[in-house]
């Protein structure tokens, strides 16, 4: 299966999918086993779901995580700004200065 979806697929499908594979204690199988089934799921079902939210709690804390360094990196920018130890420079003129740079890498003169 590719990555492309098509009409009949769920977002889901479209992803790529993996298998997971672990060894668990037999007595823990079984009793897993029941309380899945007390949840009218399958031990894989519920192992999928757990697997998910566990995944959604990385994504979350991988987002918090960029979100207090770029609060960081910003609020260390206007204090060298406050400072006098920087400047703000106009779109154009960033752009000009990195029309700059491309053109000193690509001669190897950077």
């Amino acid at each position: 299966m590719t990555g492309m979806m098509t009409p009949q697929m769920t977002p889901r499908e479209s992803q790529v999918m993996s298998t997971i594979h672990f060894r668990i204690d037999e007595d823990v199988k079984r009793l897993a086993m029941r309380a899945a089934e007390r949840q009218k799921m399958t031990l894989t079902e519920v192992m999928r779901q757990r697997a998910e939210e566990l995944a959604a709690e990385e994504r979350q804390y991988q987002d918090g995580q960029h979100d207090a360094w770029l609060e960081e990196q910003i609020t260390a920018a206007f204090s060298r700004y406050e400072a006098g130890d920087s400047e703000f420079i106009s779109n154009d003129e960033m752009n000009a200065r990195m029309e700059e740079l491309k053109a000193q890498a690509a001669r190897g003169t950077l």
